[in-house]
């Protein structure tokens, strides 16, 4: 005997199931989604604020740089004669 079918009932329970199952399943989904575009925009804006990570900025190393290139050319500029055509190179023998 071949089976029968299920009664009315049962079948729009089955089918109410399935569609809340469905409707959980999308909902999960679009909150999902939602909080990964929020955490990706939120990371784009520190980084786009701080600048990314690992790089140091080079305001200290300008700063000191500055500073020992203009003590140099002030002491080059003490030592040197005032016509600049004469200027030779400085070699160890002559230190």
């Amino acid at each position: 005997m071949p089976p029968s079918p299920p009664p009315a009932d049962r079948a729009a329970l089955g089918r109410e199931k399935l569609a809340a199952r469905a409707h959980r399943a999308s909902s999960l989904r679009r909150r999902v989604v939602a909080g990964a575009l929020a955490s990706f925009a939120l990371a784009w804006g520190v980084i786009a604020f701080n600048g990314p990570m690992g790089v140091t900025t080079d305001t200290t190393t300008t700063a000191s740089t500055q500073a020992a290139t203009s003590s140099t050319e002030d002491a080059t500029t003490e030592d040197s004669t005032t016509d600049d055509s004469s200027a030779a190179e400085v070699t160890t023998a002559q230190l």
